[in-house]
């Protein structure tokens, strides 16, 4: 049919042309060369989900929604303990057809490979995961490899202590894998593997994992083993954890530093979209709930770092053994009395600057060290989070300005100075920086204290070291502050066509500062909600405008936003991304996915969005508010808007 109808058309085409011919003929101005669209690469993010539950097959059927290009997992692709009995039924039930060469009993699978799998605790379990070995064909030695897809290149890590070349930063493991990531020119580089390097929730952060991805090059870090969703930050780089795939959820005990957002309220993956210039990424609930998004740019989105305390600094310490009290974290605590000397700090390894005392008995030495230094911050305004490198053999607690900031290779609860650390450290691990976030809020104008408790993981060990570096991220210059005035529409029913746009005329709008909301006491614009305090309007819809100057350099947009319950974002008219609400039928009377109850729905949520979006001169920012139900008793709206 549509030959027939080129065809046609290409008849009466020559007729007129033919008609046209005697006339004088006038030259030809070559065409402007087409632009051709880049369409994106689709692909999703599993974890934590081969049970053979109802979750399980509700996420299963997300994911086959999206008609992605291909499955990445974060491991635990086989409850519960990796058996050839239970594989297919857990994994092949569910994602056969994305699977090649499959020989499963659902169906035919798939002409090409297009899962792609690594390893967690669980697959192991299983005769030390032949099953695994004997479903999968997999590149490499099927425990770690890599795999490109258009602008996407895949590590897969077996973070599993069992996994036979290591899962240190110095293992042979890891040796592959900065050669692999050198060698890529591939315009996103993202590792995966099962045990998370940072997480808030029940099994914690794995130091052994916080290996250097960012001077490695590394775009993106997807980790599982905690059933939940959680985005961090650390240097710059988003660490995931995607881990709601069908096993039963955690919870989210004690928040690490640089965690930005954690879901638990529903079993979840993750529809992510790539380009050459951009990755996008989704967090989706079995119910259709964008719960979280973020833009991740082809030139990351680290910002410029600032040193705040050098390693190798002068520090305070305290070597007698003897408790210095609960106060000595303290910023007014008096540490006049203790020695001085510049970082490295121990014993027992020689390359010392100085060396710490461990007591009359070498086969009872101390057990823990104290430290504490100070360093300036005029401004913490200035930094959108804090970086730092922390060399300690054995275990560390580190407090910033009296609170407790980080913890490395100790046991949870109370640490007392007889508490020994979890593990030896030992080899090339004792002279490491493992990394890790604060977040910049801890700050004070002015003088901060730092201090760090190190201690042994037995008393007859035979070293000590110690050492820190602090660094901080500059933010980015803000185009929106907080606080501002935006204009607003508190009288529901549907916004006119365009309002997105920069051309609507949204001069009859009423306009206030924020915070806007109602029911908190903090608001400093009240909006109103409708007659019925039980059936309230269940949207907002706000707008402002702002400038930019040299908007075709800006690489990185950075967005902070308080939106309780749930938001949708349009930059210049264009969609730039959504929290909390439907992914599909997205209306004036939606309701948003879940209730943001405190802390959350005063706190900002820190995302990043598509600075491509930006125009020079004279912008505009809308956003739709919902709320989660009519009779919700509060709302609060809020946004910080900064580029780079």
């Amino acid at each position: 049919m549509l030959l027939r109808t080129f065809l046609a058309a290409s008849s009466l085409a020559s007729a007129s042309f033919a008609q046209l011919a005697p006339q004088s003929a006038t030259p030809l101005t070559p065409a402007t060369p087409v632009q051709r669209r880049e369409f994106p690469l689709r692909w999703a993010v599993i974890g934590d989900y081969g049970n053979g539950s109802p979750e399980e097959a509700d996420v299963a059927a997300l994911v086959a929604s999206w008609n992605p290009e291909f499955v990445v997992t974060t491991g635990d692709n086989n409850y519960p303990s990796g058996q050839a009995a239970t594989i297919d039924v857990n994994i092949g039930q569910y994602y056969g057809d994305f699977i090649a060469p499959y020989l499963g009993a659902y169906g035919p699978g798939a002409s090409v490979n297009r899962f792609w799998p690594c390893m967690g605790n669980h697959d192991w379990d299983g005769s030390s995961g032949q099953p695994y070995f004997d479903y999968f064909t997999l590149p490499g030695n099927e425990r770690y490899y890599d795999v490109r897809r258009g602008p996407v290149q895949l590590f897969v890590v077996d973070s599993d202590p069992r996994e036979p070349d290591g899962n240190t930063w110095n293992s042979a493991q890891s040796v592959w894998l900065q050669g692999a990531l050198a060698a890529s020119d591939a315009p996103f580089k993202i590792v995966t593997f099962h045990h998370p390097a940072h997480s808030s929730s029940q099994h914690g952060s794995t130091a052994a994992l916080q290996w250097p991805f960012e001077s490695w090059g590394v775009d993106l870090v997807l980790n599982g083993h905690d059933h939940a969703y959680e985005r961090g930050s650390d240097g710059g780089i988003p660490y995931l954890v995607v881990g709601a795939g069908g096993a039963p959820l955690y919870t989210f005990p004690a928040l690490v530093g640089g965690s930005k957002v954690r879901f638990n309220a529903d079993w979840s993956a993750l529809l992510v979209e790539s380009t050459s210039r951009t990755t996008t990424a989704e967090l989706i609930s079995r119910g259709g709930i964008v719960v979280d998004t973020f833009v991740l740019p082809a030139n990351g989105t680290a910002l410029p770092r600032q040193p705040l305390l050098a390693a190798g600094s002068t520090w305070k310490y305290r070597d007698t053994g003897m408790n210095p009290g609960a106060s000595w974290i303290l910023p007014t605590y008096d540490d006049s009395g203790w020695s001085s000397g510049p970082a490295q700090f121990g014993y027992g390894d020689g390359d010392e600057a100085t060396v710490v005392q461990f007591g009359p008995f070498p086969t009872n030495k101390r057990i823990t060290t104290w430290f504490r230094t100070t360093f300036n911050v005029p401004d913490p305004s200035l930094y959108a989070a804090l970086d730092f490198g922390l060399l300690r053999d054995d275990g560390a607690v580190v407090y910033l300005n009296g609170v407790e900031v980080a913890r490395a290779n100790l046991p949870s609860g109370t640490i007392a100075p007889g508490t020994l650390a979890s593990a030896a450290v030992a080899g090339s691990d004792e002279d490491h920086f493992y990394p890790a976030a604060i977040d910049a809020s801890a700050l004070v104008a002015g003088t901060n204290t730092l201090a760090v408790e190190v201690h042994q993981s037995a008393a007859n060990s035979s070293d000590l070291s110690f050492d820190f570096a602090l660094e901080g991220e500059l933010a980015a210059p803000t185009l929106i502050a907080k606080g501002s005035t935006w204009r607003y529409r508190d009288a529901g029913g549907t916004p006119p066509v365009g309002w997105t746009t920069l051309a609507f005329d949204d001069s009859l709008w009423p306009s206030g500062p924020a915070q806007l909301g109602y029911g908190e006491g903090d608001e400093l614009t009240t909006v109103a909600y409708g007659p019925d305090p039980l059936n309230k309007r269940p949207t907002l819809w706000l707008r402002k405008t702002f400038n930019v100057v040299g908007a075709a350099q800006l690489s990185g947009l950075y967005l902070s936003l308080v939106a309780d319950d749930g938001a949708r974002v349009f930059l210049n008219g264009h969609d730039a991304g959504r929290w909390n609400l439907p992914k599909l039928g997205l209306g004036p009377a939606s309701l948003a996915g879940f209730d943001r109850d405190v802390p959350e729905e005063n706190a900002g949520l820190e995302t990043t969005l598509d600075a491509r979006l930006l125009v020079e001169g004279l912008n505009v920012i809308a956003v739709e508010l919902h709320q989660a139900s009519v009779a919700s008793d509060d709302l609060s709206f809020d946004l910080e808007l900064r580029a780079q």
